[in-house]
Parts: C-alpha cells; sequence; structure tokens
C-alpha cells in the first residue's frame, strides 16, 4: 500500500474485516488470547488503513485447514491444578474441582475454536479463572450455596468478532472467579518467576 493509501480514514466494515482476522488467527493458533486482545482493541481504535494493515502485518492472507481438536478433562479431587503459560485450551473442556481448586491463567493460551465451553463441576472447590482484558465471557453455572465473583474491566463491549468463553455446570459448596487482571499475590508471584528466569551472568574475574 502507497504512503498515501496507508493514509485514508479507516471504515466500520475494515476495521470488522481486521477484528475478523484477528479471529481467525487466533482459532488457528497463531495469536493467544492475550495477544487477540491487544490487537483487537487496536484495531478498534484504529483511524486509518495503514494503523490496521499494521495490526494483522505479520498473519497470512488464507487460513490453512484446521485438524477438529478433542475435548480436555481437567480433574482437581482433593487436589490442586493449575495452567499457565503457553498451552491449548480445547473449544469443550471439563473440569471438576471436587475439595480441590482448580487455577486457570488464559493469558498465553490458544484455542482452536471461536466458542470456548467449559462444563464445571465444583463442588467444596473452587475454579478461578484469568483471562486476558477484553475477552468475552459468559458464567451460565448454577450455584447452590457457593459464591461467584466476577471482575472483568469491560473495556470494550460484547462482540461476534471476539471469542467467547461460556462456562455452565454447577458449583455446589464452592465459590467460581473470573478476572482479567492478576490479583495482588499472582502479580508477587509472577515478579518473583521473572527475576529468577533472568540468566545468571558471571561477575567474577
Amino acid at each position: 500500500m502507497s504512503e498515501q493509501g496507508a493514509e485514508i480514514r479507516a471504515s466500520d466494515a475494515e476495521r470488522e474485516q481486521t477484528s475478523s482476522a484477528l479471529r481467525e488467527a487466533t482459532v488457528e493458533g497463531r495469536l493467544t488470547l492475550d495477544e487477540f486482545s491487544e490487537r483487537y482493541l487496536l484495531a478498534q481504535q484504529a483511524r486509518s488503513r495503514g494503523e490496521l494493515d499494521a495490526i494483522v502485518r505479520d498473519l497470512p492472507a488464507r487460513s490453512a485447514p484446521q485438524r477438529q481438536a478433542v475435548p480436555g478433562k481437567l480433574s482437581a479431587i482433593f487436589s490442586g491444578v493449575e495452567r499457565s503459560g503457553a498451552w491449548r485450551l480445547a473449544p469443550r473442556t471439563s473440569i471438576s474441582a471436587i475439595f480441590g481448586s482448580c487455577k486457570l491463567d488464559l493469558r498465553k493460551a490458544t484455542i482452536s475454536s471461536e466458542l470456548i465451553e467449559m462444563d464445571v463441576r465444583v463442588m467444596f472447590g473452587s475454579l478461578d479463572l484469568l483471562v486476558p482484558e477484553g475477552v468475552d465471557v459468559d458464567v451460565e453455572a448454577a450455584s447452590i450455596l457457593s459464591g461467584r465473583e466476577i471482575k472483568l474491566s469491560q473495556t470494550s463491549a460484547a462482540s461476534d468478532l471476539k471469542p467467547l468463553i461460556r462456562i455452565t455446570g454447577t458449583v455446589v459448596c464452592g465459590s467460581i472467579n473470573v478476572r482479567d487482571a492478576p490479583s495482588l499475590s499472582d502479580r508477587i508471584r509472577e515478579s518473583i518467576t521473572a527475576m529468577l528466569d533472568q540468566p545468571r551472568t558471571n561477575t567474577q574475574r
């Protein structure tokens, strides 16, 4: 695109097309949910075609055929399960937290479907879900004598152009917590992990 063409004002249709390309790339596993969230917000704020082109410049123009993903299963029975960092989330995942805790960090996760369905069974346990800012989450799980806390910044409205995480199932005498910002303890742990992962330099002579 010429320099002059890059300065042409972007239309709503072009922003929608860019958002669709980002969603498709995320489903293919080319972008993590965190990367999708960041680029999606940039696309919604873009004012020129050049800004939109820059957002998808490193993505292929055509999609490659995708293999059907198999359902996933996570169980925390009298135990604890944690997932973080780079991992792949199945389109349908069964989660059991019975007298246990399940903690999932989806910020660096990749997906293979526009709709992620989590069927949860929490009994005397807890499910904690950390999602990237701007990702849509729909909590439909029934709660019986349980707590539910959903803390999302809602920086952008719900849209068919974004992946949707739908949580169904039952929570009995337990808790389900969804947020898009790390807690204080998570931030402290991430800072310590980052420091420990830094390569040590030998200053001895």
